[in-house]
């Protein structure tokens, strides 16, 4: 039998007469529905086929993470077809195009949110949906997901265990960039929704010159104004050590405020070894199931993973799930709305995830504190999100 793909146009009439089944969406959007038990199409979106040798060998990351994932699936069939976009918007809604003109039930990929900004408009419109590897927020929503771990949902997870400590003064240095808003953004929102107060703000240009002249001003600020708990939202190989130093040198001490960060700090070993981050906190997914993962990887294809290729081994077990659900039911929606942001969420490669009605990721994360240049962990990560909450 040859594999059904039916596009059913939403109307209104449909709806009144059986509401529990439709998803609310804009007139005239398609919802797509598909065969369960024929081989669920996956077009795998990555970043090869360009010159550039690091877009290649995390493509292949992504690549091998993938059949990993496949491998592991039980009783469900998929059909993952890679498609090469180079990392280049263009090729990837080319990428897109073909792979939709040849039957995609769903995308995985694109990497970057250039890229998943290209191939949206498509995808949706034929009420597929688009599972990103980007971790930009502004690109989720109305039918595409990004898998990445947005600055929302670390800001909300170190928020809520520094409340739980009775550290309720917030202040946030961050840089002066799109990135560093966004970051702060996100740390504000946290603290607002959560019961703390935000009583602190500070942005420097991110270079050698832009810290020396800011960040003494803005450690004043902080010495002002009652904050317990300082965000540094810079990363590891950029701002976030000379800050942190800097902020210390200035009188910012260890035992009256905490440092947090909302980046991974053991990205690198050399600043974690930093005296500026002794004591300071960040989350990470639980380093066990991660240390599992890269074993697993290594001795499948010989070399360690790229540290974003767990987020193509989600994507496959998420869309395997959903396949299987959907079986189960004898229904032909696995990738609805309702499917996809369901409330338990999927066992990821390196933890819980879901994915919310914005579109967001938001993942079960680990809290480490740096003791002496290492990373401990202090507050295990959550392992359903029963423990978290709805």
């Amino acid at each position: 039998m040859p594999k059904v793909r039916i596009l059913t146009r939403f109307a209104a009439a449909l709806c009144l007469g059986a509401l529990a089944a439709c998803q609310p969406m804009a007139p005239g959007t398609q919802v797509a529905q598909v065969d369960t038990d024929q081989p669920v199409q996956v077009a795998l979106l990555v970043p090869t086929g360009s010159a550039d040798g690091q877009r290649e060998a995390l493509g292949q990351s992504l690549i091998n993470a993938a059949r990993m994932a496949q491998a592991d699936l039980a009783g469900v069939q998929l059909d993952v077809q890679v498609w090469p976009t180079a990392g280049d918007p263009a090729q990837a809604a080319t990428a897109a195009q073909q792979a939709l003109d040849a039957g995609a039930d769903v995308i995985l990929g694109p990497l970057f949110s250039t890229a998943t900004e290209a191939v949206a408009p498509l995808a949706t419109t034929r009420g597929v949906p688009v599972l990103s590897f980007s971790n930009n927020p502004d690109v989720a929503g109305d039918g595409v997901y990004v898998l990445g771990n947005t600055f929302d949902t670390v800001a909300s997870r170190i928020t809520g265990y520094s409340l739980n400590r009775g550290l309720t003064n917030f202040a946030v240095v961050h840089p002066d960039n799109p990135e560093g808003i966004l970051a702060r953004d996100a740390v504000t929102a946290a603290v607002q929704r959560l019961g703390g107060s935000v009583v602190a703000n500070g942005a420097y240009p991110l270079s050698v010159q832009g810290i020396t002249d800011q960040v003494p001003g803005i450690a004043r600020q902080l010495q002002g104004s009652g904050a317990n708990i300082v965000v540094l939202t810079d990363g590891p190989t950029a701002g976030l050590t000379f800050v942190a130093e800097t902020l210390r040198g200035m009188g910012i001490r260890e035992e009256a405020v905490r440092f947090a960060g909302l980046q991974r700090w053991d990205a690198s070993p050399q600043a974690m070894a930093q005296p500026g981050l002794n004591g300071g906190w960040f989350a990470a997914p639980d380093q066990a199931l991660a240390t599992q993962f890269d074993s697993r990887y290594s001795a499948a294809y010989g070399n360690a993973p790229h540290p974003l290729a767990g987020l193509a081994y989600d994507g496959i077990a998420a869309i395997g799930a959903l396949v299987a659900e959907a079986q189960a039911e004898g229904r032909n929606d696995p990738f609805s709305a309702a499917r996809l942001t369901k409330p338990s969420g999927f066992a990821g490669v390196m933890g819980v995830f879901r994915l919310g009605p914005n579109g967001q990721a938001e993942r079960g994360l680990a809290i480490y504190e740096v003791i002496e240049g290492v990373a401990q962990q202090v507050d295990p990560a959550p392992r359903s999100f029963a423990q978290i909450g709805s």
